[in-house]
């Protein structure tokens, strides 16, 4: 009976040490864009590339503006 009351918590623990794999072992980590969630990592720059394009055509527009008044003033 004593044999058992040992043996069950040493077989637990080879088994918990076992499973934690090599100590070095590097896992290959997939890129948050490969997932599913790659959508949701990408929307943002999306965004912010979308309205900087805005606000560079706005900036364009008022210069031309701004250059067109310049010529009509006497």
């Amino acid at each position: 009976m004593q044999v058992f009351r040992l043996a069950i918590p040493m077989t637990a623990s080879a088994l918990l040490l076992g499973a934690c794999g090599q100590p070095g072992e590097e896992r290959e980590v997939m890129k948050p864009e490969d997932t599913f969630a790659g959508d949701l990592v990408t929307a943002p720059a999306k965004v912010e590339d979308a309205v900087n394009a805005a606000q560079a055509d706005r900036m364009q527009a008022l210069e031309e503006g701004m250059s067109r008044e310049e010529v009509e003033e006497p």
